[in-house]
Order: C-alpha cells, then structure tokens, then sequence
C-alpha cells in the first residue's frame, strides 16, 4: 500500500507543478484556543506544532507547493493515504468521508474578488480534517475568507467554540454564506442585462452566457455539498456531536434556498436569451422588409429603363418631351408605390 501511494502520488504531484504557479506561497497557521485564551503562530515546519490539551487546536495551512507538510499529516496525525492524495489532486468533487478516526470533507470556495474584471469566477479545493483534538484545513489559496472569523475568536471571547466539530461549523457556515454574496452579485448582473433587452447589444448576450455557465459551476458545488451537509445535519458522522448537528440544518436550508436561486436565475437567463435572439431576428427582418420594399420600388424602374434602353427605335424616341415623361412616369410609379406600402403598413 505504500509504494502504491507514493507511486500514484508522484503523478499528482507532476501535474500539479504548472497549475499551482499563480498560487501565494505556503503558510501554516496553529490557533489554539479556550474560552479565556486565545494563541495564533506562523510556524515553518508541521513538525514544530504541539497541541494543548484541553483547547480546541486549528490547523490552517495555506497553499499547495509545501507537499512535504502535507504529507506529514499522514504520520503525525494518522491521517489516511487516501485524504493526502485527495488534498494534493485539487479537484476533487464535494464529499464528506469517514475514517477510523477521523472524518474528511473537501468543498470549493467560490473567488468572485476579480469577477467584474475578468468576467471569471473562480473556484478553490478547500479540506478539512476533522479529528477529537484538532481540526486541519487545507486551503489551496489564501482567500482571506477565514480571516473574519480568525479576528473573531481573538477578539470576542464569546465567540470561542468549545469542540472541533462546532469551529468546522462555523468555517462551513463561512464558506455557504460568501456564496449568498455571489449570487447577490449575479442578480444585479441579470438586473442589469434585463434593461438592455429593449435594445440588446452583442456584449450583452455573452455576459447571459458567461453568467450561465457560472451557474453550471456553482449548480455543480452546491448539489454534493447539499448532500454533504444533509449527511451531517442528520449526524451520521461520530465525530459531529447532536448540538453542532442541529446547526448544521441551517446551513443546508440555505444551500437550499441557493439552488432554488440557480434554478430561477437559469430560467430568467434562458427568457432573456430567447428574447435576445427574438430582438436580433426581427431586427433582421426589418432590414430584409426595407430592403424588398425598395427592391420592389426599383423593379418597375428597371423594366422601364430596359424598355426605353433598347438599341432600335420606339414611338416618339425623337420626341423633345419623351426624357422629360419618362421621368415623370418613373416618379409618379414610385410615388404610388410608396403610397400604397404605407398604407398596407410595410414602411
């Protein structure tokens, strides 16, 4: 099992090398904490941190290029192959699975900070490691989401959990509530596009896709974490205790609501996409009716001209007065043309 796992993890580790470039360099945090104390330190090596007894201990490490951290968990905290390998893939779906003595949940967070600039949104592996007396997160970028909450347990004593289970409570809760923030963002975006149905223009018709397709991504988060959290709120997980179930249900009513959302954002979207191409096709039928009707206008002109055009003599050719009729009978078959479409109502 071991040459097994250091073979499959050589693979994952020579993949990763290129997709982890932009990310910001490796940082472990160790917060450990009680109801009267509150300890934070930046360590360089997993190995220096030591956990108190009688405190809920946090481990934070940010960023995925220190594998060798990484993979001391394995022995340090009897942490299984499987989740190692799982953390350091990077995309694994949202699940949540329990081991001997441990239990593992992987989800996204969701990066919206550049979504008006880049017209991205952007999707990050987030771990936890939930054990008696210590709970690990392994995020693959800092997005400073946790920080609120780390000011929190420093700053109001109140706010200090008593158990592991009920701090990944709270980071869970933090994750699904910055993605009411996104879909806030999102709403104001179809807002915005629905004024600029009466008159459509191209961009807007790729911001209705772009946002579309945003709504696959976070459809594709949200289904399995709905699943996840339903899982624990029912407490089949031994380490999650009945009180900190109880909160989770909250959190599931609220991914609830979120594919609701996505579901009536999808449904708005496909209306004024359709409504989008509506506006294009009869635009392009009125040019098609402005360019018939002249078309028609100029049909009788035409036969007229090759009429008079021909190269052998007609009746009254020599007429002084034939140039000065001929245009005469020109505009008056326009005139009555364009009298006649008015009122039919094709101009």
């Amino acid at each position: 099992m071991s040459r097994e796992f250091e073979n499959r993890l050589q693979n994952i580790l020579d993949n990763i090398s290129k997709e982890k470039e932009e990310i910001v360099e490796d940082q472990i945090l160790f917060i450990s904490f009680n109801k009267k104390e509150f300890n934070m330190t930046e360590v360089d090596d997993i190995e220096d941190i030591e956990l108190i007894d009688g405190n809920v201990n946090w481990i934070y490490m940010v960023g995925l290029r220190n594998v060798d951290d990484i993979i001391k968990l394995k022995d340090l905290y009897s942490i299984h192959p499987l989740v190692i390998e799982d953390i350091l893939s990077g995309d694994q779906r949202t699940k949540a699975e329990s081991y001997r003595n441990s239990l593992y949940a992987v989800t996204d967070i969701v990066d919206y900070s550049d979504y008006n600039e880049t017209e991205e949104m952007r999707f990050d592996q987030v771990s936890f490691i939930l054990k008696h007396d210590v709970l690990i997160t392994v995020d693959e970028r800092d997005n400073h989401l946790f920080d609120n909450i780390i000011n929190k347990l420093d700053s109001v004593q109140a706010y200090r959990h008593k158990s592991t289970d009920a701090l990944l409570f709270t980071l869970i809760d933090r994750i699904v509530d910055n993605y009411f923030v996104v879909f806030d963002i999102i709403g104001e975006t179809i807002d915005d596009l629905e004024n600029m149905m009466e008159d459509p223009e191209e961009d807007a018709l790729k911001s209705l896709y772009r946002i579309k397709k945003d709504l696959i991504y976070l459809r594709k988060t949200l289904w399995p974490l709905r699943s996840v959290i339903n899982s624990i709120s029912k407490s089949q997980f031994s380490l999650i205790d009945d009180v900190t179930s109880y909160y989770f249900r909250d959190v599931y009513d609220h991914i609830i609501q979120m594919i609701d959302l996505i579901e009536i954002y999808r449904d708005t979207i496909t209306s004024m996409i359709d409504s989008f191409n509506t506006n294009i096709g009869n635009r392009t039928n009125d040019v098609m009716m402005t360019l018939t009707v002249i078309s028609t206008i100029f049909l009788p002109l035409t036969f007229l001209s090759g009429v008079f055009g021909m190269n052998f003599m007609l009746p009254g050719q020599n007429n002084p007065m034939s140039f000065p009729l001929f245009w005469m009978l020109c505009f008056i078959i326009v005139l009555g043309m364009i009298i006649y479409f008015r009122r039919k109502g094709w101009i």
